[in-house]
């Protein structure tokens, strides 16, 4: 303990010299200090000074909103969010009245809002606590939910998640880390990259059950029951400079038409009016399909077929806009300058021309591939043309994509 203090007491003093140098005053009654410890009975704590003044030792604090208790063990923050939102929950009582209370979809966007928000608010950390402790927070949630739908206190629970689209807390909780754990992943940068990917102390948690394993450990478990293991995760894209041009060229032709107002030779006859008006451009089409067991794309050129498959976890948009990201390598390599990429994805067009700081990794490729070959004297341009319409290109790559 006394090792401990030294080191704890020289920190202290680090951080209270660059306080005063930068003009920061650290309060002494805001200060206190918890021992995090797992030995039981009566054990020394250490004593440490700010300015003189030694800093209490305290059962819990709190962070960031959440409680820390000295044995981790987050009991006393889950008791403090169900007291919370009980107390919200009253408001929901009140909304939720038969005669003259807001609609099905009002109140669900309320208990979203208002209650299951301070639910998901950094559960990847006191999701760690024993399955007893997080039962707490059960029948909080499912009373939101029967209040949400107005059904019976007889209605099952499971019940409750397939009328309102709500999964249970465990399975909320689990996806939420799961996102946390693969942006992490995707960020070389980040500074709990090492922890979280080479957690320590794998032989110890594997030999103590008793001792709750860190976030890294636990997410691997997880990955490896639902089958994630093999899932290659794209590293996180810098968005293109403001300064950078970025007008992506599109065509729309085929977007002033209602698609199920207009018949398939009418589509056709557009596409070759399109065609003979753009005949000095190269066609190049592209397509991404999923299915139950397959995810894949394509690419279509005059006298080449490109296809891919995909991991199945992939959706539909990133094998939309793989394809194109392919589609726009393959046009690299070519000495013809003009180009005309033909996509059944509005999303992946309306993408490129919206792209912002959350995109999809793709988005950003594309977009400095674009530039690239502008840059280089290509001209490139985008086209949206309706799917299953007989036009023959479009026809080729969605055979390519789902094989």
């Amino acid at each position: 303990m006394s090792f401990i203090e030294r080191q704890l007491q020289t920190a202290v003093k680090n951080i209270t010299c660059w306080a005063n140098k930068n003009g920061f005053i650290i309060s002494n009654q805001k200060t206190s200090c918890v021992h995090f410890c797992k030995i039981r009975g009566i054990h020394p704590h250490p004593k440490i000074f700010l300015k003189d003044t030694p800093i209490p030792v305290v059962s819990e604090a709190k962070f960031l909103g959440i409680l820390f208790d000295e044995k981790l063990t987050f009991k006393p923050h889950i008791l403090n969010l169900k007291q919370k939102c009980v107390k919200t929950l009253n408001l929901l009582k009140i909304l939720s009245n038969t005669s003259w209370g807001a609609d099905f979809q009002s109140l669900l966007k309320i208990y979203k809002s208002l209650i299951l928000s301070k639910l998901d608010y950094d559960c990847m950390v006191y999701g760690s606590a024993s399955k007893s402790a997080l039962q707490i927070l059960d029948p909080v949630h499912h009373l939101g939910l029967r209040l949400a739908s107005g059904a019976f206190r007889t209605s099952p629970v499971h019940s409750l998640y397939v009328i309102c689209g709500v999964p249970c807390l465990q399975l909320r909780r689990q996806t939420l880390s799961l996102k946390y754990y693969f942006r992490i992943k995707s960020d070389c940068e980040h500074p709990m990259y090492n922890r979280v990917l080479r957690p320590l102390f794998g032989m110890f948690y594997s030999n103590k059950k008793s001792y709750i394993p860190s976030f890294g450990h636990r997410m691997r478990l997880l990955i490896q029951d639902i089958d994630m293991e093999n899932v290659d995760i794209l590293a996180k894209e810098e968005e293109t400079p403001p300064w950078t041009e970025r007008n992506i060229a599109v065509i729309e032709d085929f977007s002033k038409q209602t698609k199920s107002l207009t018949p398939d030779s009418v589509y056709l006859q557009l596409f070759y009016s399109h065609r003979q008006q753009f005949s000095t451009y190269e066609a190049v089409f592209t397509d991404g399909s999923k299915t139950v067991n397959h995810v894949g794309s394509a690419v279509v050129f005059n006298h080449l077929t490109i296809a891919e498959k995909l991991h199945n976890y992939c959706s539909v948009f990133t094998a939309e806009i793989y394809a194109i990201l392919k589609a726009l390598h393959t046009i690299e390599l070519q000495d013809i300058k003009k180009w005309i990429i033909y996509t059944d994805s509005k999303s992946s067009v309306e993408a490129l021309l919206y792209s912002s700081r959350d995109s999809h990794p793709f988005v950003f490729q594309c977009i400095k591939l674009i530039y690239t070959l502008k840059t280089n004297g290509h001209e490139i341009k985008f086209c949206w043309i309706p799917g299953y319409v007989g036009i023959r290109g479009n026809e080729q790559v969605d055979r390519a994509a789902k094989t």
